[in-house]
């Protein structure tokens, strides 16, 4: 069950910084610039490990709230927790 959580919480904090990441690309990105070169579509690797990891119910707060936890949590505790390695099956996986 301890390894659960942390994976939950490493899951999370990746999708979370994945996205203050994206979001600090796209503020400076005209439309032209996107349709030219599209950013983000990597997306479904993050939502990939959270479905893995986390309960759907989980999922939907985290997507719903997920600019309100970026302002809460903040980007230097996430991005710790975000390079963390997930513990599965007696080993260790990096993202």
């Amino acid at each position: 069950m301890r390894n659960s959580k942390r994976n939950q919480t490493i899951a999370i904090a990746r999708f979370l910084m994945y996205k203050h990441n994206l979001n600090q690309q796209l503020d400076g990105m005209t439309d032209e610039e996107y349709l030219a070169d599209p950013i983000g579509l990597d997306v479904g690797a993050y939502v990939k490990d959270l479905m893995r990891y986390c309960p759907e119910n989980v999922v939907d707060q985290v997507m719903e709230h997920q600019d309100a936890l970026l302002r809460r949590l903040g980007t230097d505790y996430l991005s710790v927790i975000a390079f963390m390695p997930y513990e599965e099956d007696g080993g260790v996986r990096y993202a």
